[in-house]
């Protein structure tokens, strides 16, 4: 089964977003990250998969639907640890429900496009892995088509050396590896400067995150 999952936080002001800082304040941020989920959440909507899981970091019990509320949504919870053990509890837990390719993105790089989420679930029928660099040493978008265990334990998280060490890691485990076309995230102000840069361009590549960043003053508005 070809499954989407989408990693989030959930928005509350000065838990989300706060590296944009002091570019922008910790309310104006969470505005921004909500944006920036809904488009994350329309391109993994419009993508062809058979389920699409969100992941919450932090969400109050019982509030995750009604900040996403989609019936084609399923929720789970990230649970604790760092990064690398939350993706392999889920890569554990989709296993047990089915999935045969699974591809995990952020909400953190709206300008990923359906187009781009098929592409990683199409390459997942030869390879063992996908990922999608972002400038910052990282990347936007990992796949895989087993549960990639071992993949994830000690990756240094938030550092240039994440997409090194885990393609490393890749050729260590024998793992077959397709690399993307590179997609940016933004964490800092001067990735939003970019994005701001990028969108005056072509707005509607991430049009909720364009409409938020309107409103805030950064871009034009429609019309």
């Amino acid at each position: 089964m070809r499954t989407i999952a989408l990693f989030a936080r959930w928005p509350e002001p000065g838990r989300v977003k706060t590296r944009l800082s002091p570019a922008l304040p910790s309310g104006l941020a969470c505005q921004l990250q909500r944006a920036m989920l809904a488009d994350s959440w329309a391109a993994a909507h419009a993508a062809r998969a058979e389920r699409r899981v969100i992941y919450w970091a932090g969400a109050p019990a019982g509030a995750a639907r009604a900040a996403l509320p989609d019936a084609d949504a399923h929720h789970a919870a990230q649970g604790e640890g760092d990064l690398g053990a939350r993706l392999d509890r889920a890569a554990a837990e989709l296993s047990r429900d089915g999935a045969t390719r699974v591809v995990v993105i952020g909400s953190d790089a709206p300008e990923l496009t359906p187009a781009c989420l098929d592409r990683a679930l199409d390459a997942l029928a030869e390879s063992d892995l996908v990922l999608s660099p972002a400038p910052d040493g990282g990347y936007s978008l990992v796949g895989w088509s087993r549960p990639p265990r071992g993949l994830f334990a000690g990756i240094p998280w938030s550092t240039p050396r994440v997409r090194d060490e885990t393609e490393a890691r890749a050729r260590s485990l024998g793992l077959a590896t397709t690399i993307l076309e590179p997609v940016a995230d933004v964490d800092t102000p001067a990735d939003l400067v970019a994005l701001i840069g990028r969108l005056l361009e072509r707005p509607a590549s991430a049009p909720a995150t364009a409409g938020s960043l309107a409103r805030l003053g950064f871009l034009p508005r429609p019309g």
